[in-house]
């Protein structure tokens, strides 16, 4: 099977080795932090004596209760070498944390694992950490990442394709002329996230409810809405529902990471709103997959959930900007470093431009901002200082 060693990410977590603190993967299902965990039990091979565990192989089913994982790793630690535990789906272990707790501070130990769920991380288990642990989030293959694996140069059909398939590494396992095999498999992924992540941990009754309201999200991916109007929406359509069973219900599809939320942000007050936000999906091609009548048709669509996932696999952390009543597609913060991004297919209207363009220059500081497009003409504007990039460009940095 087809692994490429992801160094972005190989790199961050090595450098985060020797701290006292566990390091957890988190990403939604398929995403590649298993091939991370193996690059990584390889490269720490050099250094130490590496414990992979494994919790989807069937000979560790009997590793079920913090108790029998302490009792592994007193069986395969050695005592005076550097010790590296790694766990695959951790959260398969009942109160895992307690013993992961207790080995992380014992003198000569690393610990990495990761899950597929944020459950893992909530509140409580954090509390039992005692804040004692890192979260480096995987997403789904990287435009880059994506051209590597397949084996592929730069060019504009790699570009749509990457666009229409997404970057579930596994799909490098199935030729991309076979349409019918690789949406069967993002319907698989799609089914798994859904069913073991979504309707089992949260027990939920109405299946129908949630699953339309996974569609609606995917169909206005980056529009903004609150509870209140998806509970309209959805009573529209027959589907009687409060806001706040819809607000719990786009938490719980949060936390599958299968789709993410981004914020509203004031530009001049620099603060928070705490109504309507926009979503993202993790994956293009889950995204695509939900509205595969729609791929072809949807690119404006797909090319700006494409541009806040670029912006988060850098490390920015990515909020929809506000400036009076003018919409900024994505304020990117990154420590003390803040960029402006505007994304539009084509630039080719004096409407386009006055919103795209136009509304970048009302911001008045003079931190970077761009215009992010697939206008091959676009290149040539050089208003105030705002900088516009070719998407393919932009996604292959």
């Amino acid at each position: 099977m087809k692994r490429i060693d992801r160094l972005s990410y190989l790199q961050r977590i090595t450098s985060l080795l020797g701290k006292g603190e566990v390091i957890v993967l988190t990403g939604h299902r398929r995403a590649g932090k298993s091939c991370i965990l193996e690059s990584l039990e390889s490269l720490l091979a050099e250094n130490g004596n590496v414990l992979f565990l494994d919790m989807e192989n069937p000979d560790n089913a009997g590793i079920q209760s913090f108790e029998e994982l302490n009792v592994w790793i007193k069986k395969h630690r050695i005592e005076g070498s550097h010790n590296y535990l790694l766990i695959d789906e951790v959260q398969e272990i009942a109160q895992f944390e307690k013993t992961l707790r207790f080995w992380i501070k014992q003198p000569g130990m690393d610990i990495i694992v990761t899950g597929s769920n944020a459950m893992m991380l909530s509140s409580d288990i954090a509390s039992t950490f005692a804040g004692r642990y890192i979260r480096v989030h995987i997403h789904s293959l990287s435009y880059p990442e994506y051209l590597q694996f397949n084996a592929m140069q730069a060019s504009d059909s790699a570009l749509m394709s990457y666009f229409f398939w997404g970057g579930l590494p596994f799909l490098g396992n199935i030729p991309l002329d076979d349409s019918r095999s690789r949406t069967d498999y993002l319907g698989s992924i799609y089914d798994t996230i859904f069913v073991k992540d979504v309707v089992s941990r949260k027990q939920i009754r109405n299946i129908s409810l949630i699953d339309n309201l996974t569609r609606f999200v995917a169909d206005n991916s980056g529009k903004l809405f609150s509870a209140s109007s998806i509970a309209k929406y959805l009573k529209g359509k027959g589907d009687a529902v409060s806001s706040n069973t819809v607000a719990e219900y786009m938490d719980t599809l949060c936390a599958t990471y299968l789709i993410d939320r981004v914020r509203r942000y004031d530009i001049r007050g620099k603060r928070l709103f705490e109504q309507q936000d926009k979503f993202y999906f993790e994956d293009l091609g889950l995204r695509n997959y939900l509205c595969r009548d729609k791929r072809l048709v949807d690119l404006e669509k797909v090319l700006e959930n494409a541009v806040y996932l670029k912006l988060c696999q850098e490390g920015y952390e990515v909020y929809v900007g506000q400036l009076d009543n003018k919409e900024i597609d994505f304020v990117a913060r990154r420590g003390n470093e803040t960029v402006y991004y505007q994304v539009a297919l084509q630039i080719n209207s004096e409407e386009t431009y006055e919103r795209e363009v136009g509304n970048l220059k009302k911001i008045n500081d003079n931190h970077p901002k761009f215009v992010i497009t697939m206008d091959p003409m676009a290149s040539m504007i050089n208003d105030g200082g705002i900088k516009v990039l070719q998407a393919a460009d932009f996604l292959l940095r």
